[in-house]
Order: structure tokens, then sequence, then C-alpha cells
């Protein structure tokens, strides 16, 4: 293998078959949206009623098709089902498992210095049945051209950070219910490099411990500028 290709690790729980963890990724062309293949490269023209070729699509903007050729899909490895009410969950389901994955990110971590916010009630975090060992920086973001009916907010993975990984979902104040299915996209890893990727899966075997009540410290980023 290169000597600068990159690795990213990742270390599914026994709650999930190799199968499904390698289900769980979608790699190019897998992480295309799938009404990406339907569109032609130029647009079609009913009055003069064929292709104009200087009239581009989708199909050719190098910005949309180099963000899915450097990311990795992150889909649901399982179906979720989650109801709550102003301030809690009241129910969830996991499949047909007893693993609970979503929790509340409580208001006071940053969401009530929100300056105005009179649209979202709270941050649903969502908990996934794998840890990411990964020799590279993750940005972890919404895959907006999915147009999923629920938002993800953006962050970054230090290549330190060797955890599980969750994903966080502002919840809208007339939202009762949060509903996806295995297979839905849920958000994208983009590995922050320019090398080849090297994925790998395997079962894993124990949880790292974190022994401090803060990991800023750990996983901070250095400054560009």
């Amino acid at each position: 293998m290169n000597f600068f290709t990159k690795k990213i690790k990742i270390k599914y729980f026994n709650l999930l078959e190799k199968e499904d963890a390698e289900d769980m990724i979608k790699t190019i062309p897998n992480n295309f949206p799938r009404y990406f293949f339907s569109i032609p490269k130029t647009q079609f023209n009913p009055e003069k009623r064929k292709f104009i070729p200087y009239q581009r699509t989708i199909k050719t903007c190098s910005g949309f098709i180099n963000l899915y050729k450097r990311s990795l899909l992150l889909t649901s490895p399982f179906d979720i089902y989650l109801e709550f009410n102003d301030n809690q969950i009241i129910n969830q389901q996991v499949g047909q498992t007893d693993f609970e994955c979503a929790s509340i990110h409580g208001g006071e971590r940053f969401l009530n210095y929100v300056p105005n916010n009179k649209k979202f009630k709270f941050i649903l975090k969502i908990d996934l049945p794998f840890v990411i060992d990964s020799n590279v920086s993750l940005m972890l973001l919404k895959s907006n051209y999915h147009f999923n009916d629920f938002d993800v907010l953006p962050g970054i993975l230090s290549s330190k950070y060797k955890d599980t990984v969750s994903f966080f979902v502002p919840i809208e104040k007339e939202k009762n219910e949060f509903y996806i299915k295995k297979g839905d996209p849920l958000c994208l890893l983009t590995p922050l490099c320019e090398n080849k990727i090297k994925l790998k899966f395997e079962k894993f075997k124990q949880k790292p411990q974190i022994l401090t009540f803060s990991t800023l410290k750990k996983f901070n980023l250095k400054n560009l500028i």
C-alpha cells in the first residue's frame, strides 16, 4: 500500500453483522442521490424537442461531483423511530433491538444561548454503533443533495478521535417524531486530505476509555492561519 494512503477503520458493534457495517458506508458511485443517475448532461428544450448542448445540468458540475468523489455517505444501519414531547424522548425503537441510540443534547450546552431562537426546541443526538479509527481528520456534514426532511449540524472529527460516531439534529418545536429507515442517508464524512483512502471494517473489541470530563484539548485542531 502506498505510504501516503490514509486509513479509515470502522469498528462495528456486535449489534451489526459485517455486511450491515459495510452497507452502512457508501462510496462513489453508490453515495450519489438516486435521482442523479436519471439526469441528462444537457437540458431538454420541449419547444425544439431536443437537448441543447450548451445548456448543462448538475451532471457536469465539478463542485457537486467532487463532493461525492471525496466523501463517504453514512447511512442508517437500522430503522429508527422516536417520539418526543417539548423536552424529552418519550419512546424510541431501534429495529427489533433494545439498543437506545437517541438522547437529548441539553439546551444549556448551546441552544439556550442562540439569540432569538423561536424555531427549535432541542438538539437530538443520535449515537451510531461503531467506533471510527482514522489517521485523517473527517468533516461531518449534511448531505444537502439528498434533501432529507431533517438537518444535521456539521463538525470535524480529529484524526486523534477514536470513539463512537454521533450526529446532531435540531428538532423544530412543532415536530413530535423522528423516523428513518435502514439505508436512509444520514450525513457525509469527508476526509480532509488529498490522499487515497483505505477503508477497512472489523468487529469492535473494547471501547476506549476517556478519563477526563472534557476532550477538547485532546481533539482540538491547530489553526490554519
